[in-house]
């Protein structure tokens, strides 16, 4: 009742409310219908049965609302439209599941029948190895009625309120396939998870890992930095000592270039003097020639030959003074070059200078970040030595998760072997039903055209009957004495009857005292008692390849009866079905 609902939900620590109120997390109805119902749905809340209430009490915690139908409440008390008129039973679901089922066909609206019989409308089926399935399907070939569906059918029907067709694919499997493609469904995901999980990990060690190399090529190269500054530094010092001695030669050189040039200065001045001297010497000649040109009628070849003296002495004077003048020249472009190489070597000592300065610099600020480099170096290895740690945590988690979705791999084949050998089996029996009722249809030809026989028989002799004498009886019956091997049995035949008559009527009998068993591979002993139970010997034998089928002939316990148990009565009026197949009047259901 409501007040004990209460106390379930106070003892999970919930607060309870009369009615419905916005602040509700959760309605619990039996209906889908009233007024809390529909605010409740307005206000998007999450609303329950009593099944869900069940449940987290007995796992002792708060189970999500969509795990079943069940949790969900109906529409109304009249059932599901079109199931008022089913009769439902179960095989093969255990426990809770089993529980659940009942539940959800008493709450549609149809009627549970426990144990399964005739009445039954719809089978809910786990397995179809089960003696209920063969029952079915035998039942089906009688053209009873019966529709062979799983859990999920009941499940829909609730959910969607309407009777769903049975013909549905999705409804004719068993219940152990769908919870198999459900449980490979599930494990897909996980697989999928699981994949992604691990790509995701693999990431971030390549990550982690490219990080580490870059955080290795980066210290690599700040110590080929530090080294390669050792080296300039060390280079630099060197050069500042080859630059103290070159300054020290150079400045030797320019002492020795300075007096070179003091004796330059001193030739160019001698040389000027004599360039004077040259010229007045010129003028003189000049004026010279001026007086002999006046002299040059007379002393013509006198003239001549002092010409070419002159033009020969002129010209090597000129001569001399243009080589002197080039000398003169080249030493005051030499003076020009030691001044400007003075200038730059004194501006090369200043730029040295201010090198060794800014080394000394750059070799204190090397040293600090030499320092600081070997602080971070040494919390890189820490928390590299942490990183692989780290990862060799995850390759350990990582070969676990291998390991178990390797087991769930296993299980998921055998579980796929386990639906195979099912579905083999289930063929095999379609296939046997379908055998079956084959043999059903030919013998009730067979029936049929031996009653014909029959009948005409009986006509021949109610028509010979006119032609016997009146004194002999009718029927009369010759009684045989069967002697067997260790009992004696009795039995009575017609007078006229044929050897093949006589040979079914010794069988029967035969048969009524003997049973039939098949030995497997185990030495296990099978009665044999019908066509479907030698079918399954045969396959059986098939599988294991032995060389022959042995089959054991062993006395029966107790008379039993059997195919040929039917007396065959010829004669007097004759009987529904008469003959060796007549059928059997009356009876329930089990005996049929």
């Amino acid at each position: 009742d409501t007040n004990a609902i209460k106390n379930e939900l106070q003892m999970l620590g919930t607060r309870v409310r009369e009615r419905y109120t916005p602040d509700c997390t959760h309605l619990m109805t039996p209906y889908q219908q009233g007024r809390d119902y529909e605010g409740a749905v307005r206000d998007g809340k999450i609303i329950v049965s009593y099944a869900w209430l069940e449940d987290c009490l007995t796992a002792r915690r708060v189970v999500p609302h969509t795990d079943k139908v069940l949790y969900a409440p109906i529409k109304n008390e009249q059932g599901v439209p079109g199931l008022e008129s089913c009769v439902i039973s179960i095989a093969g679901y255990k426990g809770p599941i089993r529980n659940d089922i009942r539940e959800l066909i008493e709450a549609a609206g149809a009627a549970f029948n426990q144990n399964f019989t005739k009445k039954t409308t719809h089978l809910i089926c786990y397995r179809a190895e089960s003696e209920i399935y063969a029952k079915a399907l035998l039942f089906k070939l009688e053209g009873q009625q019966l529709e062979i569906v799983n859990h999920q059918w009941i499940e829909d029907c609730v959910k969607n309120w309407r009777r769903m067709p049975e013909e549905s694919d999705t409804y004719r499997k068993l219940g152990v396939e769908v919870d198999f493609e459900e449980r490979l469904e599930a494990e897909k995901k996980l697989r999928l998870d699981v994949e992604a999980q691990l790509e995701e990990e693999e990431r971030s060690r390549r990550n982690l890992q490219e990080l580490l190399e870059a955080e290795e090529k980066s210290r690599q190269e700040m110590q080929q930095q530090l080294v390669e500054e050792e080296h300039a530094r060390v280079s630099l010092r060197g050069q500042l000592e080859g630059e103290g001695r070159n300054r020290e030669a150079l400045q030797q050189e320019f002492t020795r270039s300075r007096g070179d040039i003091d004796s330059l200065q001193g030739l160019l001045q001698q040389s000027e003097a004599s360039r004077a001297k040259l010229e007045t010497a010129l003028a003189d000649s000049e004026a010279e020639r001026r007086k002999l040109a006046l002299q040059i009628t007379d002393l013509q070849r006198q003239q001549t030959t002092l010409q070419s003296q002159f033009a020969r002495s002129r010209q090597d004077l000129l001569t001399q003074l243009e080589a002197r003048l080039n000398s003169i020249e080249g030493l005051r472009a030499d003076l020009d070059n030691e001044q400007k190489s003075h200038s730059d070597i004194t501006n090369r000592l200043e730029d040295e200078k201010r090198a060794h300065r800014e080394t000394k610099d750059n070799l204190f600020a090397a040293e600090k970040r030499e320092k600081a480099l070997q602080d971070s170096l040494a919390a890189e290895g820490r928390e590299k030595a942490a990183l692989v740690k780290q990862l060799d945590a995850e390759r350990k988690s990582r070969l676990h998760i291998l390991s178990d979705f390797e087991s769930e791999r296993k299980q998921r084949e055998h579980l796929i072997k386990q639906l195979e050998a099912e579905q083999k089996l289930r063929q095999s029996l379609q296939k046997a039903v379908a055998t079956k009722e084959e043999l059903r249809l030919k013998a009730e030809e067979e029936i049929e055209r031996l009653n014909q026989d029959i009948q005409e028989m009986m006509d021949e002799i109610d028509r010979l009957k006119t032609f016997e004498p009146p004194d002999k009886e009718d029927g009369s019956k010759v009684q045989v004495k069967l002697f067997l091997d260790e009992e004696i049995r009795f039995l009575e035949v017609d007078p006229d009857v044929s050897y093949e008559e006589l040979v079914i009527a010794v069988g029967k009998v035969f048969i009524e005292s003997y049973v039939i068993k098949f030995e497997d591979e185990e030495r296990h002993h099978v009665t044999v008692k019908t066509s479907d139970d030698l079918m399954i010997a045969i396959r059986q034998n098939q599988k294991t390849e032995a060389a022959y089928m042995k089959l054991i002939l062993e006395k029966a316990g107790e008379k039993k009866r059997g195919f040929f148990g039917r007396k065959k009565k010829i004669g007097g009026d004759q009987p529904d079905g008469a003959g060796m197949f007549r059928k059997k009047k009356g009876g329930d259901d089990d005996d049929d």
